[in-house]
């Protein structure tokens, strides 16, 4: 058996995909209900569809989004068309996900709130706030960036966290196929947005590593409306060099979403690669794998993205005004804004190559952020 730490969308998807091969599954959620409280934006990208060939898009897909605008400090913006981005009410999506791992068999426990896994001779004792223990060999936790899965097992190390700040805001007329996102020229790791739901509400956040609510009331001041629904929480950066799985005495627990840092640190977005890293974790646990192996299948699968990921966010928390607007020069040319329509945020890699061989002046920007 398995014992899933957390139905969020990596937990949620990890127990299905096992859940669907006959393994016998448990999930165990802290809340009454999935996807209770939203901690969320809930944009993705189109490689959504990659992962799940599901019918039923009308139960959590909120709107579809074809294009973003990028506004610098100074306010100028570029516009970058994209492929098909969809806003989901990340409860519904949650809810979907933890209902396809139920129709395989999968059994969910609420009010269940983990407190602490020990490492047996042939098993692990893992217990809740409830006062209910089971054993087991197999413990995934995928309970948020302050996993206590990872502190118990030795596995959350020295992290780094942004604070984010989110609210649905009802608003007189918006754009409804345009996502707004906000940079700064401070080293704040701020990024802003406003993620319509349809022409009169969005929602309307932002993320940094400290002063998120002062930057919250300027970009709600800039953007006008009134708050209908408070959706905050912490975002961890993606930590390479952080084992995010332990195998001892023939037990193992693995680490997965938030709780495993695999978060894209340019956006602060990490549904998608979770559920990246969920794939590959139901198949070393299907061949009976270890940490070893599942530490290798993942960062093959993510870890390099998730790096460019982090070292584009270390670059920008350098930028000066100037390199700003040397930023919006290069974008808004066709050339360059042919490859961003084309290649997802998913992979910066494909993205990156493309870019430099078509404008070779973004190389000053690394050159900038380096020395």
């Amino acid at each position: 058996m398995v014992r899933v730490i957390g139905a969020g969308p990596s937990g949620n998807y990890a127990a299905y995909l096992l859940a669907r091969k006959g393994v016998d599954v448990d999930v165990y959620e802290d809340h009454d209900i999935v996807g209770k409280p939203i901690q969320c934006t809930g944009i993705m990208t189109s490689y959504l569809n990659n992962l799940i060939h599901i019918d039923g898009w009308e139960d959590f897909l909120v709107n579809t989004i074809d294009g973003t605008r990028v506004f610098g400090p100074d306010g100028e913006s570029a516009y970058v068309k994209l492929k098909k981005n969809y806003i989901v009410d990340r409860a519904l999506f949650d809810q979907h996900l933890a209902k396809l791992a139920q129709e395989h068999g999968a059994d969910y426990h609420y009010k269940h709130r983990f407190t602490n896994a020990q490492f047996r001779k042939d098993h692990l004792d893992i217990s809740f706030a409830n006062g209910t223990t089971v054993q087991d060999t197999t413990l995934i936790g995928s309970d948020g960036p302050g996993s206590l899965v990872a502190k118990s097992a030795g596995l959350f190390g020295e992290r780094r966290f942004v604070v984010g700040v989110q609210a649905r805001v009802s608003l007189k007329h918006i754009d409804p196929t345009i996502v707004d996102f906000y940079v700064d020229k401070n080293a704040d790791g701020y990024i802003g947005w406003v993620v319509p739901e349809n022409d009169h509400i969005a929602r309307i956040g932002v993320a940094s590593y400290q002063h998120a609510h002062d930057y919250f009331q300027e970009l709600l001041k800039k953007t006008g409306g009134n708050i209908l629904e408070w959706q905050s929480g912490a975002i961890p950066l993606y930590q390479p060099r952080q084992a995010m799985s332990v195998t001892r005495q023939g037990s193992s627990v693995f680490l997965l979403g938030d709780a495993a840092t695999i978060v894209k640190a340019t956006t602060y977005g990490g549904i998608i690669p979770g559920m990246m890293a969920a794939e590959e974790l139901a198949q070393v646990i299907l061949r009976g794998g270890s940490a070893k192996q599942y530490e290798r299948a993942w960062r093959k699968r993510v870890g390099k993205e998730l790096w460019l990921h982090l070292m584009i966010r270390k670059y920008m928390d350098k930028f000066s005004l100037a390199d700003y607007k040397r930023l919006n020069q290069y974008t808004n040319q066709e050339k360059v804004l042919e490859v961003l329509e084309e290649h997802d945020r998913e992979y910066p890699s494909r993205l990156l190559f493309k870019i430099l061989w078509r404008e070779p002046r973004f190389l000053r920007f690394i050159f900038s952020a380096l020395f």
